[in-house]
């Protein structure tokens, strides 16, 4: 059976409390939707993490009133690759949510759409087709039978709203220069059609007829609600369809009940959220005044670059809120990134109230930017560890935030459970003023029986940290020694320690930002490491295996090389900017410069959670396969059972044969039958999970119709996963 990369549930510890959602991987610039995304009639929660193209669902396990978001990333299994923005939409009203996505990842500045349907209670997806133009994505009419593309700047946030009140989804977005913003009306009523139907007509190229000035807090507003505003004054002066300007976020709501749609405005060199107040008419919009620093009853929004706003219910009490969040990928706010302001009043006449800047991310692991695991035993009670360093954290005035946080297992040899212990282990912290992205590794460069500490950074070089401890001693490091030996492989190093050349001396195999891997072989003895510094010069080789983590058109990889070794087979695996895992066999016969090594897989068992992906395995439960803990741009963690066995049997397979099988009664109160085919001939393995992914009960089936008591369980969605050891099906039932 093909086993990929599974997810588990082991609990985490901070400041003496659980956490309720550790592994969900960190949250950076989330784009906020709500949805139902298991067909079960609740409303559940969706963001997509434009820090690493990442789709995160929670679980609505709440009830009216009482929020309770539970990480189900099964939820998002099937979601397509978006760049930029996602918004879930259901606009052909079938209960099952729809995406508009950017469609930057194909080179175009445009939406794509792809209809929702469920399938057994998960969701798939089919894209739309647009035969009238070259690329398939959302579009309109130019005149003269041609259409061109309905406008998405990369940078910026549009809304997908009904904006002119007659029932479909039209869009705003801003136009080429970022001085208006464009009201594209979707036709489908006026023409006839229902409203399942998309096609739009460029309707108002100055919606609300306000300007977007460069470089000023407050929109500039027309007089004339038939007029654009104009940035020099002359209404025939066209120099303002001219001026270009960075990016802004849109997101539209009634905040009057008046039937037209109010604006909040986010830009991208401003802190502030405008309201923009349309005194105009749904079908005419006509901004006549702003609120420059929303909401103006209390706290207002301060996200230092590009804030972006949501509108939908946060706490489930059926009344929408307002959130706020950064729309910058990379070097921005990156902690308090989820600002929850209630609605305190009605959806008729909202009132926003910050309650937190940190909704959601409160309970999982967030370091902030960047992840680096490395296991160790650091305690020696035979029980493995963690330590992870963050790249960075935002601070307000630029200052480098880096550090290294010890995780101690206090679980057992079957049930692994961890506690932070340290946030600043070995206080790199020290180190903040000079360099960043710290990354641990750790192996016996002195050839005294315990593993030492080297640590890459931000501008290539080596940390070193002897442990003094002697084997089987709770670890003590020496002091730590920057720019050891001299090293230096140009940026953001991530050494890892392995005897790659069998000759009893570790060496150093270190990715770098560029995506090659950098192999060092060690030119001193076991007790006496000795590196040559220069990684272009021979015995080393810059280009270990021709490794390169960096896709077409891109000059960056961020390589970062994990060793397996299993005796008669070694493999390299390296995390990746996009996030995949490349999975190579090590051939210790062409360690030199020109050799490449057997790929085995560039997407090793389809595992994606986040881009900049780092990856480190240890056996954690005693069982025959390797967990992985994965840590990615976002500054979060995923904790997994790989597909590697202790034996040092790989199944790379990303594909399994689908066993069908029917479940009945569904929804049932005590007892499940499940009808397998009559083509298994072999008996029949299930697992019984939780909606949060927890294993609840197993068995084996040994006739065509197996049952299962579910007597014990308390009502909610469950998933039975099941193989008959070459092929396996799940499917979902509901325990009432």
């Amino acid at each position: 059976m093909a086993q990929l990369f599974n997810r588990l549930n082991v609990p985490v510890t901070v400041n003496g409390a659980g956490l309720l959602n550790p592994w969900a991987g960190g949250l950076n610039a989330p784009q906020w939707s709500a949805a139902d995304l298991d067909d079960d009639g609740k409303t559940d929660l969706y963001a997509f993490d434009r820090n690493g193209s990442k789709h995160i669902a929670w679980r609505n396990a709440g009830s009216n009133g009482q929020p309770q978001w539970e990480f189900a990333p099964y939820l998002t299994t099937n979601f397509p690759f978006c760049k930029n923005f996602v918004l879930l939409r259901d606009y052909n009203r079938d209960g099952a949510i729809d995406i508009f996505a950017h469609a930057g990842d194909e080179g175009i500045p445009g939406f794509k759409v792809y209809r929702g349907h469920f399938e057994n209670g998960i969701l798939n997806f089919e894209r739309l087709k647009f035969p009238q133009w070259s690329f398939d994505v959302l579009v309109y009419p130019t005149g003269g039978g041609n259409f061109t593309n309905v406008l998405a700047n990369p940078p910026d946030y549009p809304a997908v709203d009904d904006i002119d009140g007659d029932g479909d989804l039209d869009i705003l977005s801003i136009n080429g220069t970022g001085g208006y913003v464009q009201f594209y009306e979707n036709m489908a009523i006026e023409m006839g059609y229902t409203d399942d139907t998309l096609i739009y007509e460029f309707n108002d190229p100055c919606w609300g007829k306000f300007f977007i000035a460069p470089f000023a807090e407050e929109l500039l507003l027309s007089p004339d609600p038939s007029q654009c505003a104009q940035l020099l004054g002359n209404p025939n002066d066209d120099e303002d369809a001219r001026v270009l300007h960075g990016g802004g976020t849109l997101c539209t709501y009634d905040a009057d009940n008046d039937g037209d749609k109010e604006l909040l405005y986010g830009d991208l060199i401003f802190p502030k959220i405008v309201r923009a107040l349309n005194g105009g008419e749904a079908e005419n919009a006509w901004v006549t005044d702003q609120d420059i620093d929303f909401p103006t009853n209390d706290v207002p929004v301060h996200i230092s670059d590009f804030p972006a706003s949501y509108y939908l219910d946060f706490d489930n009490d059926g009344i929408k809120d307002f959130m706020a969040s950064p729309n910058v990928p990379n070097s921005s706010v990156d902690r308090d990134v989820a600002w929850f302001y209630k609605n305190v009043q009605t959806n008729e006449a909202p009132l926003f109230q910050l309650q937190q800047k940190q909704l959601i991310i409160e309970d999982m692991l967030d370091f902030g930017t960047g992840a680096q695991p490395a296991f160790l035993d650091y305690n020696a009670d035979g029980l493995m560890d963690f330590v992870v360093a963050n790249f960075n954290a935002w601070l307000p005035d630029f200052q480098n935030d880096p550090y290294l946080f010890l995780f101690e297992n206090t679980g057992t040899a079957t049930e692994p459970k961890f506690e932070l212990v340290d946030s600043n282990w070995l206080d790199f912290h020290q180190f903040a003023s000079e360099t960043y992205s710290f990354a641990p590794a750790f192996g016996d460069m002195d050839g005294d029986g315990d593993p030492d500490l080297v640590t890459g950074e931000r501008y290539g070089s080596l940390f070193y940290a002897e442990n003094l401890a002697g084997p089987g001693n709770p670890m003590s490091f020496g002091p730590i020694q920057p720019n050891w030996q001299g090293i230096n492989v140009g940026q953001y190093s991530t050494p890892f320690i392995f005897d790659l050349n069998g000759d009893g001396a570790n060496d150093l195999i270190i990715g770098e930002r560029n995506g090659n891997v950098n192999y060092l072989p060690n030119q001193g003895t076991p007790e006496s490491a000795s590196f040559h510094t220069n990684p272009d010069e021979a015995p080393n080789n810059k280009f270990l295996g021709k490794i390169n983590t960096q896709q077409p058109g891109y000059v960056t990889g961020y390589s970062a090389p994990v060793i397996l070794d299993f005796g008669d087979t070694t493999y390299l695996i390296t995390g990746s900017e996009f996030g995949y895992f490349e999975l190579y066999i090590v051939d210790a016969d062409s360690l030199d410069f020109g050799t490449s090594f057997q790929v085995v897989s560039e997407q090793f068992g389809g595992l994606r959670d986040g881009g900049i992906s780092r990856i480190a395995f240890a056996n954690l439960n005693g069982d025959d396969l390797l967990e992985a803990i994965v840590g990615n741009n976002s500054g979060g963690l995923g904790i997994f059972s790989s597909p590697i066995n202790v034996f040092g049997t790989v199944d790379a397979k990303e594909t399994t044969p689908v066993l069908a099988f029917e479940l009945f009664p569904n929804p049932t109160g005590s007892e499940l039958f499940v009808s397998l085919p009559q083509s298994s001939s072999q008996p029949v393995s299930y697992r019984l999970f939780d909606a949060f992914g927890r294993q609840v009960l197993s068995g084996t089936f040994r006739e065509a119709t197996g049952r299962v008591s579910v007597s014990d369980l308390v009502a909610g969605v469950y998933y039975l996963q099941a193989t008959d050891g070459v092929a396996a099906g799940v499917r979902k039932f509901v325990k009432r």
